[in-house]
C-alpha cells in the first residue's frame, strides 16, 4: 500500500538501487502499457520497465534479464491509498523467450477480485 503521490515511472525507478546491491543493472527499456479496459487499475496503463543484470553465483558471472510490471488500484473505501502490484520474470538471456508469452498471458489475467455483496 502507498499513499504517496509517487507515479508508476518513479516507483519502477526504486527497483534499480535495490538491485545494485548485487551488481550493476542497466535499464534496457521502459515504457507504459495496459489498456482502459482493466477495471479498477486506476494508474493504467502501468509501466513495464526491462532490465539487465549482471552478478555472480558461485564466484561465477551471471547475466539475468528482468521485465518489471508495475500497476497501481485504487483503494475504494480510502481512495488516498493505493495497492500497487510488482509483477517480476527474471530469466538467463537464452531462457527468456521459453517464458516471456506465459508471462504476458498471466498479466491478462490480472484483475480486482469481485466485492462480495452477501
Amino acid at each position: 500500500m502507498r499513499n504517496d503521490n509517487a507515479t508508476m515511472w518513479q516507483i519502477a525507478e526504486e527497483s534499480v538501487p535495490r538491485l545494485e546491491q548485487a551488481g550493476t543493472v542497466e535499464v534496457v527499456k521502459k515504457a507504459e502499457i495496459g489498456t482502459p479496459d482493466i477495471p479498477g487499475l486506476t494508474d493504467s496503463p502501468g509501466v513495464v520497465q526491462n532490465l539487465r543484470l549482471h552478478t555472480t553465483l558461485r564466484g561465477e558471472p551471471l547475466e539475468l534479464l528482468q521485465t518489471q510490471v508495475y500497476l497501481g488500484m485504487e483503494d475504494v473505501r480510502n481512495p488516498a491509498q493505493r495497492a500497487v502490484l510488482e509483477f517480476v520474470l527474471t530469466a538467463k538471456p537464452t531462457q527468456l523467450h521459453a517464458v516471456l508469452d506465459d508471462f504476458k498471458t498471466f498479466l491478462r489475467t490480472v484483475r480486482p477480485a469481485e466485492e462480495d455483496h452477501a
